[in-house]
């Protein structure tokens, strides 16, 4: 009877129920795309202990992914998965080679064909979804075989499967590169591809949301343009004293002004139809007869009986046509008489209108637009949508499950749980509702595009890898082997008495032997080198320290010099440009220098510069402030992100506080008392990105502080870079 090792069959149930917790948590990517990571699990085991504990292990970790996912194909897929990597295993075949052999020759195969078969996706979306399971399946893989290389001694395991035969150095460097390069590979494009999805998406959304908006106040020109030449019509009308075929007349010149309509008509107070144009479309007869009435039409109802100018739902028309309409009409009064209307005038939206709007739109490719009534019935589809016209508008949301930011949209097959459309939608002021929409599928193309460039360069990587390696490691071995044989004690020669490990390269087993002989002296000489270097390193940095001060700094002031006021001018300009925020640059000059240093002597000067930077760093202390002496008796000043609102009750608050000040002359004798002017800009950080641009403006600004008699404080917001505004 088979006796089934208990401690293997332990540690396959605990690394599956790992399995299965883990894969109870897919990471998800994008759409419906998930990342699984629980099979490493079973991937270890059948590295460890072989085919048929890892079918064990990946029975219980299917398990997640059963319940996650509600689909039985993980169970047969990833059951043969762990089959083939044991009995490989066996073979001394390397987890990662024969993983890349299994999804290639049996796994991405039959994963297709189950799809195509059993399951609801697209098209479009099989050969996206049955390559992201073959790079799933190498991710995890070599996961799996990375942590039983680092965690070697972890796995101290009795009757665990063994190499047949000790591999060489080359081989395990070789697999070392190519599980490294493998993960490193597909993680960064991994990373890529979703930080290019997410771009995309939001880009993409943005797109969307820029045509709405676009679409939608176009729209609402279109129909308000239209409204006011209605209104205007009646206007004209009401005032008129001409009789009907007067009426007609005028109403077939104001047709030929607005041919954004299809057709106009004017009623009396029956609802009679007394002018008509295009009149020949109508029937000469039946106007002059007063034999058509629209007395059941909305549109008069609505304008003669509310008095109001209205816009009308999509319906069909008749006696001109069956086409679809939608009609605006206003009231006619007799002139000088406005209690009570006489009849009205009706336009007829020519639909074909929403068409020129639509092709104001075509910088973006393959977006599409319904306009849609406050009946929810279709006024305009674009062609390529095949949506009739005054049918009901029927979608539904769709996507529920899937990773995105985008909104999706089904308005074919409403019951398929895949998306069909990316929309967004508009509002118009009149209750109508516009939809822009574009196919999901261009968005899986591109990522499927990437994971097959993904999966070329991984191929492409590894053959170059084995070549590489492979060259490198028989560079190395050589001279290795050389070493170690004319340093290495020739009476040692088994592995058990330098406790090498079984599965160790044999070459490794001489030098082990100069290595330890070696390790006290090269401690030593370590020690000693470690403090020497520790030693430099603590004067090189406070040499660095003191260097970057005075690269950095005005020696008298304390404040940054001018080369470094222009460095910090550009990090705060892209601040404030990232955040859209404003921001200050302002300039501060002490009125009359020239004779405190004629007066008091330059000692004294120099203490009135020290007190003026001392003053600065308590008022503009914030992190972001950047204060500089910028030359002479002259301060820059850069105040990112702040109200604008108090940019010049701030300044002449400082302003006050400099006039308060009282400097005692090192030399002693009478105290000095000084003013300031400044000059400052105030923009948001579009307005240029050259200091000299905002410095220009601002010394303009000072110039005019000091004209104005000094001790004041200019700011001025332009409206173009070129141009500004005062305030104060």
């Amino acid at each position: 009877m088979l006796k089934i090792n208990q401690q293997h069959l332990k540690l396959s149930v605990l690394l599956g129920i790992l399995g299965f917790i883990v894969n109870l948590y897919p990471i998800p990517l994008f759409g419906n795309v998930q990342l699984v990571l629980g099979n490493l699990f079973f991937v270890i085991i059948a590295i460890l202990l072989g085919p048929w504990f890892a079918l064990l292990c990946a029975a219980i970790s299917s398990m997640g992914l059963i319940i996650t996912w509600a689909s039985p194909h993980v169970f047969i897929f990833f059951c043969l998965e762990a089959l083939w990597l044991g009995f490989a295993r066996r073979r001394d075949i390397y987890a990662l080679y024969a993983d890349i052999g299994y999804w290639l020759l049996f796994g991405m195969p039959l994963f297709y064909l189950y799809a195509t078969i059993f399951s609801e996706l697209p098209q479009s979306h099989l050969s996206f979804i049955t390559l992201k399971q073959g790079i799933n399946g190498f991710i995890y893989t070599a996961l799996g075989s990375l942590a039983v290389t680092v965690f070697s001694g972890f796995w101290h395991l009795k009757g665990k499967v063994k190499d047949k035969k000790r591999r060489t150095f080359n081989a395990q460097i070789t697999y070392s590169f190519t599980l490294v390069l493998t993960i490193s590979l597909l993680s960064s494009a991994l990373i890529f591809n979703h930080q290019v999805i997410l771009k995309q998406q939001a880009s993409l959304k943005q797109n969307l949301h820029d045509s709405a908006i676009h679409l939608g106040q176009a729209t609402e020109a279109f129909l308000d343009t239209h409204k006011r030449a209605i209104d205007n019509a009646s206007h004209w009308l009401s005032l008129s004293q001409t009789d009907i075929q007067g009426w007609q007349a005028k109403l077939t010149k104001l047709h030929h002004s607005y041919s954004g309509f299809i057709t106009m008509l004017v009623t009396d107070d029956q609802a009679k139809i007394i002018a008509a144009t295009p009149i020949e479309q109508l029937g000469f007869e039946l106007v002059k007869n007063k034999s058509f009435s629209v007395k059941d039409r909305h549109y008069f109802q609505q304008a003669f009986h509310k008095e109001i100018t209205y816009v009308s739902p999509a319906f069909w028309g008749r006696g001109f046509g069956a086409d679809p309409i939608v009609a605006i009409s206003a009231p006619i009064y007799q002139k000088g008489v406005s209690e009570k209307p006489i009849g009205i005038i009706e336009g007829s939206l020519n639909l074909n209108g929403f068409i020129d709007i639509e092709q104001r739109n075509l910088v973006y490719e393959y977006q599409s637009m319904i306009l849609i009534d406050e009946n929810e019935r279709i006024i305009y589809a674009s062609k390529e949508l095949a949506l009739p016209v005054l049918s009901t508008f029927k979608s539904v949301e769709s996507g529920q499950k899937y990773k995105t930011s985008l909104q999706l949209i089904n308005l074919y097959d409403l019951k398929n749980p895949n998306p069909e459309f990316v929309y967004t939608n508009y509002q118009l002021n009149n209750g109508w509702e516009l939809y822009v929409v574009k196919p999901f599928s261009p968005l899986l193309q591109l990522l499927e595009t990437q994971y097959l460039t993904t999966f070329a360069i991984l191929l492409l990587s590894l053959v170059i890898t084995v070549i590489v390696t492979r060259v490198i490691s028989a560079r190395l071995t050589e001279p290795l082997t050389i070493i170690a044989n004319k340093f290495a004690d020739k009476g040692q020669r088994n592995a058990a008495d330098f406790h090498i490990d079984e599965e160790s390269p044999q070459e490794f087993l001489t030098l082990y032997q100069s290595i330890k002989k070696s390790k006290q002296e090269l401690v030593s000489y370590q020690l000693e080198l470690e403090e020497k270097v520790a030693i430099r390193t603590f004067e090189l940095e406070k040499a660095n320290i003191k260097l970057q001060s005075l690269a950095e700094k005005d020696d008298l002031t304390g404040l940054y010099n001018r080369r470094c006021a222009e460095s910090k001018f550009s990090t705060t300009y892209n601040l404030c440009l990232r955040s859209n925020e404003p921001m200050i640059v302002a300039i501060l000059d002490i009125d009359n220098f020239k004779g405190i240093n004629d007066t008091f002597g330059h000692l004294a000067g120099d203490e009135c510069l020290r007190m003026i930077a001392k003053c600065m760093k308590r008022f503009f202390k914030r992190d972001s402030d950047v204060i500089a002496r910028y030359g002479g008796e002259e301060f820059l000043i850069i105040l990112p992100m702040t109200n604008t609102d108090m940019v010049e009750e701030h300044l002449n608050e400082f302003r006050t506080k400099v006039k308060e000040l009282v400097i005692h002359p090192p030399q002693g004798g009478e105290d000095i008392m000084m003013t300031v002017s400044i000059g400052a800009i105030m923009a948001q950080a579009s307005y240029s990105k050259n200091l000299e641009e905002w410095f220009k403006q601002a010394d303009l600004n000072l110039y005019q502080a000091k004209n104005q008699g000094r001790d004041k404080v200019i700011v001025t917001k332009p409206l173009l870079p070129n141009s500004a505004n005062f305030i104060s």
